[in-house]
């Protein structure tokens, strides 16, 4: 397909990316002669109006949103039956890559983090919560510049067909860093993206997300009953305000998160004009390190980097790591330093051993004492919907082959229609559910389900609303 033309203007030249929607392509925009991405539906997927829809939508409000942190859409149409996304080309690394070969220093986390701060803020103005904020979203450029992508999955608020297209057969966003109320099937807003970015925060400075597990059910489990580890028990060297800015953000109710992506901001780069808690000054508050500015951009990386265009937008519903990137390591990916002594006050160590001295010629002033850090309990777990479960199971059991796609898709499609009749109280909502039994008792039968697949979801069909078994 490389040469082929899209609307006599788009000329694809090499894949870079490939995931369930179809293909992301290096292009050129023949026109205006210049370089481009190219998202591309085909195949099975055109058989799907909700992915159609889901694509298009993705059109109308990533062009909405004109922002330097954000990647820009040009252009989308149809062509030949196959629909079109053409997009700015990012020259750059996934921030996955990046934590891929190593932790970010804290520097570099705060930069990314506050430009990420500035593209949520934007999309969040316009009125859309993009659902999905994780590294392999955010791409930062050779210049520093971070962008967001992927608004694929993202939430039109106040939209009427919004139940309709992200409420068919999987709860969107990543295990790794979804909400608990994305988990739950509750309503989201800009607050769900600031859970996204503690989590993102997180993996920055210790190089994993918060709550991982063997299965992705597993890890939305914590997500809604276990607190979050702190992030200096990883990385000791972690100013204590940004562990606890990064504490507020992984709060499982929305309520106890920050406001908004612009408090965050103001919070990471010391310009919060009024504290929002008593406990929580700006982050500026902590001493800058000596030799270099504390909370500045990081530099472009060093050295020739490959073109990195939006791999992720492929993957909206996956947890896998994005492709990797033949590319030197990243200036900013160097190992964690000690504390300064700028930094003594956020976080006190033990005081070593030494020679006593029996007289002083001054004074000495104590150091001040050290408020200890609020330990904060679980909150009691919250019931998960059953139906959003056996979705999940469901996936689970595809993405790791122990269920053929085409058959997922015909089972999703009849818990949709029990979940539509549980809503009704429809008095057949029982017969539906043995109808669902039977179903997967054949697929059994034929080895298009295995053992373990079959029990996995035999145990959530069980969890399903008493009245429907």
């Amino acid at each position: 397909m490389a040469g082929r033309r899209l609307a006599d203007r788009y000329e694809l030249d090499e894949v870079l990316a490939r995931g369930g929607m179809g293909v992301v392509w290096r292009g050129r925009d023949l026109r205006l002669d210049r370089a481009v991405a190219v998202k591309l539906v085909s195949g099975s997927a055109l058989t799907d109006p909700t992915v159609i829809e889901r694509f298009d939508r993705e059109a109308r409000t990533v062009a909405r949103l004109n922002h330097p942190n954000i990647v820009a859409i040009y252009d989308f149409g149809t062509d030949s039956g196959d629909s079109y996304l053409v997009m700015e080309l990012v020259e750059g690394r996934s921030l996955a890559a990046m934590i891929g070969e190593g932790r970010l220093s804290v520097d570099d986390t705060v930069a990314v983090a506050a430009q990420t701060c500035a593209g949520l803020a934007a999309a969040h103005a316009a009125g859309v919560v993009h659902r999905d904020v994780k590294p392999a979203n955010l791409i930062r450029t050779t210049d520093g510049v971070v962008k967001i992508c992927d608004f694929g999955i993202a939430h039109l608020q106040h939209a009427s067909d919004q139940a309709r297209l992200t409420g068919t057969a999987i709860a969107m966003g990543s295990t790794s860093y979804m909400s608990p109320e994305q988990v739950n099937g509750d309503p989201v807003d800009a607050r769900t993206d600031l859970y996204g970015l503690g989590c993102t925060i997180h993996a920055m400075l210790t190089g994993a997300p918060p709550f991982v597990g063997v299965t992705p059910l597993s890890v939305v489990h914590q997500h809604v009953t276990q607190s979050p580890p702190d992030v200096r028990t990883a990385r000791p060297d972690v100013p204590v305000l940004l562990a606890r800015l990064v504490d507020e953000l992984l709060s499982k109710s929305p309520n106890d998160r920050p406001t908004d992506a612009g408090a965050v901001a103001a919070r990471l780069t010391g310009r919060a004009p009024v504290r929002a808690r008593a406990e929580t000054p700006a982050l500026a508050a902590v001493p800058p390190r000596p030799r270099r500015r504390v909370w500045g951009i990081a530099g472009a990386t060093a050295g020739a980097v490959a073109a990195l265009v939006l791999a992720s937008l492929l993957a909206a519903t996956r947890d896998g790591r994005p492709a990797a990137v033949a590319v030197p390591p990243p200036a900013s990916a160097e190992p964690a330093s000690a504390p300064s002594p700028a930094h003594a006050s956020a976080s006190p160590s033990p005081t070593t051993a030494g020679p006593t001295r029996t007289k002083t010629t001054a004074p000495t002033t104590p150091p001040p004492p050290t408020t200890p850090r609020p330990t904060r309990t679980s909150p009691p777990a919250v019931p998960v919907d059953p139906i959003a479960d056996l979705r999940r199971t469901i996936d689970v059991q595809m993405e790791t082959g122990q269920l053929k796609a085409k058959e997922a898709a015909d089972l999703h499609k009849r818990v949709d229609d029990i979940a539509r009749r549980l809503d009704h109280d429809a008095p057949d909502a029982t017969r539906k559910v043995d109808e669902l039994r039977t179903r997967l008792t054949d697929l059994r039968r034929q080895e298009k389900l295995t053992e373990s697949g079959y029990a996995a979801i035999s145990r959530a069909v069980d969890r399903l609303p008493a009245a429907a078994v």
